[in-house]
């Protein structure tokens, strides 16, 4: 108890994610030809995985669920035009998985099954708090058929692409 070393890369973290809320921005834009279209919406959420990477590799990180937060309005203010929804979901779906990562192997497959996992919570609590707020009219079957079937599939493509790096580099974090 007396050597534990106290995390202090707390800024890489807030950097990685602000680096991460701009890829999201910039692959939107760029795949939006083949990714959005109005019966496929494939939305990359690499803000999503990072805060999920982190909360399972970082466990040191104690200010996770207020990075999340402040994450979720600046990506609100830049993406959505709708202030309060992500601040909310982002950490609603941390404190989730900062619940159950104890029992969660630190393995690609098991880290994947946990990004499906907080990819659908927050597709369906954004679902549910766009309607609640009058913004969203789709039904059930809209919501999976056009946004979270097809958001799984492009995120999934994105996890196997982006889960080396970023594994690597939150190790490295973990280890200062």
């Amino acid at each position: 108890m007396l050597n534990e070393k106290h995390f202090t890369g707390h800024w890489w973290i807030v950097l990685l994610l602000l680096l991460l809320m701009l890829i999201d921005g910039s692959l939107a834009s760029v795949l939006a030809q083949w990714i959005m279209r109005p019966n496929f919406m494939g939305t990359p959420q690499l803000t999503l995985l990072g805060l999920i990477m982190i909360t399972l590799f970082v466990p040191e990180e104690k200010y996770i669920t207020w990075i999340a937060a402040i994450i979720g309005l600046l990506f609100d203010t830049f993406y959505t035009g709708i202030l309060g929804v992500n601040a909310l979901l982002f950490p609603l779906v941390i404190y989730t998985i900062r619940q159950i990562r104890p029992y969660i192997p630190r393995m690609p497959v098991f880290v994947g099954m946990v990004y499906i996992i907080g990819l659908l919570l927050y597709g369906i609590a954004n679902y549910i708090m766009n309607r609640f707020i009058g913004f969203g009219t789709g039904n059930v079957v809209m919501l999976i058929a056009n946004h979270l079937g097809p958001g799984l599939t492009v995120n999934l493509a994105l996890f196997v692409i982006v889960y080396g790096p970023l594994h690597r580099l939150l190790d490295n974090l973990a280890e200062e």
